[in-house]
């Protein structure tokens, strides 16, 4: 009889591999005492990582260490950030239309294709209409010359009448108040002064102007130059975006492909909340956006501002990031203004201060207000940040990502039990959202 029969084990059901096969190993069924293990010996390296502080003082060193790399590397793949993050959002934005499009039983293909021609339609059009701005601004800036000197003999002539009001203030005083002031030293030093500060005023805004018509070319060719530049970038941006939008639904079924099973629950509700809040703003900033250069549009051409249609298109999309369309459009607002009279100039600086307030306290509140609720200071300091680290790219995503920031702190950070009041039983009461397993 072989060794294998004799083994008790045997019918019990254990499996003994053979003694020439090194790759089986004995299972022994429960309620039998398995054979005794050779003794593991702990490393001291195991030792130390069974600390919570050793392993907690490495994720820190590790996280700095990428950061550095981050940071001291990030002319290597700023570009190819940029050109992703704002193909992505271009694609996230458009993808709604996109998909009403195929809803009228339009293929995919051909839906990008409608929706890529009307925004290059929307940008042949900005291109012009920002092409009559500069060249405008050229002509006004040409203009400044004569203008120095009309305003030249104008603060002459005020200075001239200016010094004869305060030649005939004593006789004027002395006949109807009985003051006289003759050899009195403080009227001659006020007197003194104020033609001191007419003097001044004059002067600098001649230096002002001349600054203006010595550096107003080299201006407009730096800006030439920057939009030749930024050319290949665009060109990038819109071939990348195409492709994400085309298969839009695929890439975000591939993302939840690669989120543990544990966790997409987590994945599912954040990433709705999240389209509720960013969805919602980029939108919602869209459409405020073409109300508010509609207004602009309407102000300007009333105030009889020269291209007020190219102006307010400027304005509309530099309104994109919040509260700079109307900075960004009142200097060339104001300078064509100028051109027509000083009148213009002043109602074309009401109309953008009028859209502003318009703006923040009527638009936003009925548009933004449901889906963001951001407050005005968040949004401030969000694209000062935003402008700190990746520029005019910064300032567009600072607040979408904000808002994206402010639904996770307050579905899965603020409602959990640590960061609510007890209600009067002396539970904390359940958060809202979905818990994070584990």
């Amino acid at each position: 009889m072989s060794d294998a029969s004799k083994d008790p084990r045997v019918g019990d059901g254990s499996v003994r591999g053979d003694a020439t096969d090194g790759a089986q190993r004995d299972v022994v069924p429960a309620g039998t005492e398995p054979e005794a293990l050779a003794p593991h010996e702990v490393t001291a390296i195991e030792l130390l990582w069974r600390s919570v502080w050793v392993r907690g003082i490495v994720y820190v060193v590790l996280a700095v260490l990428v950061l550095i790399v981050l940071v001291t590397q990030q002319h290597r793949y700023m570009f190819a950030l940029q050109v992703g993050a704002i193909g992505f959002l271009i694609a996230y934005v458009l993808n709604p239309l996109v998909d009403l499009l195929q809803r009228i039983r339009i293929g995919r293909g051909l839906a990008v294709v409608l929706v890529y021609l009307l925004l290059l339609n929307v940008l042949v059009l900005g291109s012009v209409l920002l092409t009559q701005v500069v060249a405008e601004t050229a002509r006004f800036v040409a203009l400044v010359p004569s203008a120095i000197e009309e305003l030249t003999g104008l603060f002459g002539r005020l200075s001239v009448w200016f010094s004869g009001i305060l030649d005939a203030a004593p006789d004027f005083l002395q006949e109807r108040f009985g003051v006289d002031l003759t050899g009195d030293e403080l009227a001659q030093q006020v007197q003194d002064q104020l033609a001191a500060w007419v003097t001044a005023l004059a002067q600098a805004l001649n230096r002002f102007l001349e600054r203006l018509v010595a550096e107003g070319p080299s201006v407009l060719m730096a800006g030439a130059t920057t939009i030749i530049s930024t050319t290949f970038q665009v060109v990038l941006i819109a071939i990348g975006s195409a492709y994400i939008l085309y298969d839009y639904h695929r890439l975000a079924a591939n993302v939840r492909r690669y989120v543990p099973v544990r966790w997409r629950s987590v994945h599912t509700d954040l990433s709705t909340k999240a389209d509720r809040a960013v969805g919602g703003y980029l939108r919602g900033q869209i459409l405020i956006t073409i109300i508010l250069g509609v207004l602009i549009w309407i102000g300007l051409t009333l105030s009889g501002v020269p291209l007020a249609l190219a102006i307010s298109f400027l304005a509309a999309v530099f309104n994109l990031v919040p509260y700079l369309g109307p900075v960004v459009g009142t200097l060339p607002a104001v300078l064509l203004g100028l051109t027509v009279s000083p009148l213009t100039a002043l109602l074309a600086l009401i109309v953008f201060v009028v859209a502003n307030q318009i703006e923040a306290h009527l638009l936003s509140p009925m548009i933004l207000g449901k889906s963001t609720d951001i407050h005005p200071v968040t949004v401030l300091i969000s694209i000062l940040i935003g402008i700190g680290f990746l520029g005019i790219v910064g300032a567009f995503v600072a607040v979408p990502i904000a808002a994206m920031v402010k639904v996770v702190l307050e579905e899965y950070v603020l409602t959990r039990p640590a960061y609510q009041e007890p209600d009067e039983g002396g539970d904390p009461p359940e958060g809202g959202g979905v818990a994070a397993p584990g």
